[in-house]
């Protein structure tokens, strides 16, 4: 199942991306400051009627994760967090806790190279204790926040579609807009922000007799103001050697080899791709080590429904053992109104010792009352 994965994402991104006239990558901010937060819950409960207590169910699954990525051409750092919680009333209660951040600099503001220092921590039902370790390194990468040259295009997709523009904006003109949606600091208020990017779309000379009207401008507000919606580019490796400050298994404190890759790519506003992974372990890391991957492609069918699709992968190997997790999640998201949403998912996990693949599905409605 997981192998078309990516060659969808692809797929999708050639035939989206042959649209729009300047690739969302190719844009340079100056600052790259992006975040985001997710909570999710679920609970179930099944009381059999032949009054078989094995197949009573009462349990519930709470998780939340945080991703912070900041970077300046001088320095930059992320941020993860993550928690899963399993609850169960009549079965075995678990739980997972992850937190990695790391800070890095760059050699040259111009240049790619940069040295880091991080630290991970890690900790579940099965550990002894918490794990915690220290890195440092060198890699060579940067990233780019494309938001603003996305949302500017979202603009000129909508004013074209209305009639509003005779023609899209040329390269210059929507890079222009993009520049003005990024300066918001620099702006008294949004109604100034809001006047600036008007004139630069008025100024290019494709918008029609009369002028961008009331509706244009509120859609152009809806656009700037979205929250949530965030689309960046790039990609770093990284190298470098640890200590573990703490042993999740009570074992010894080792040094520790680690390195890291982490890629994003985006050919129009409505996609965004990802992929993560890691490996950490002592220096015989043929025989000890933990891998982690993270591949995941979101599309934006329409200005209310989203489609998300991740595959991560987890090992742990012992003595030349190793142990895998699988986990494949679809999500499809209906947001009709801003302080509404309505979430199908459908997760399949495979973990060590399972027979078959776990599979759920989850039906979640969420609303936003302050």
């Amino acid at each position: 199942m997981r192998q078309w994965l990516l060659p969808m994402a692809l797929v999708l991104s050639l035939i989206g991306g042959a649209a729009f006239s300047m690739p969302l990558c190719d844009y340079r901010s100056p600052v790259t400051d992006l975040s985001d937060l997710s909570i999710s819950f679920s609970y179930q409960y099944h009381n059999d009627p032949f009054g078989l207590r094995d197949r009573d169910v009462n349990e519930g699954q709470f998780t939340i994760e945080y991703v912070r990525l900041y970077g300046k051409p001088e320095f930059g750092f992320d941020v993860t967090l993550r928690n899963d919680m399993r609850i169960s009333v009549l079965d075995v209660s678990t739980y997972s806790t992850f937190a990695d951040g790391s800070y890095k600099r760059y050699f040259e503001a111009e240049k790619d190279y940069f040295a880091f220092a991080g630290a991970l921590a890690r900790n579940s039902s099965p550990f002894q204790s918490l794990g915690l370790s220290v890195n440092l390194g060198v890699g060579y990468g940067r990233f780019v926040d494309a938001t603003a040259l996305a949302r500017a295009t979202r603009i000129d997709e909508y004013l074209v579609r209305r009639g509003s523009l005779t023609d899209h904006l040329h390269p210059v003109d929507l890079q222009g807009v993009a520049d003005e949606i990024s300066s918001l600091a620099m702006h008294d208020s949004f109604a100034s922000l809001l006047a600036a990017v008007q004139d630069r779309i008025e100024g290019s000379g494709n918008v029609r007799v009369g002028g961008l009207d009331a509706l244009d401008i509120s859609e152009i507000t809806q656009v700037i103001q979205e929250e949530g919606f965030s689309r960046y580019c790039g990609w770093d490796v990284r190298i470098g050697l640890g200590y573990e400050v703490l042993d999740p298994s009570g074992g010894e404190h080792d040094l520790l080899v680690t390195g890291a890759f982490n890629y994003a790519f985006a050919t129009t506003p409505s996609e965004q791709f990802l992929a993560q992974g890691s490996i950490s372990g002592p220096p015989d890391l043929l025989e000890t080590n933990r891998i982690d991957a993270v591949v995941a492609y979101d599309y934006l069918l329409s200005d209310i429904l989203n489609l998300r699709g991740a595959y991560e992968f987890s090992r742990e190997t012992w003595v030349a053992e190793p142990t895998d997790i699988h986990r494949i999640t679809f999500d499809l998201t209906l947001e009709p109104i801003e302080t509404a949403h309505v979430t199908l998912s459908a997760i399949f996990e495979r973990r060590p010792y399972f027979v078959e693949w776990n599979v759920d599905i989850q039906l979640a409605i969420g609303i936003e009352l302050l």
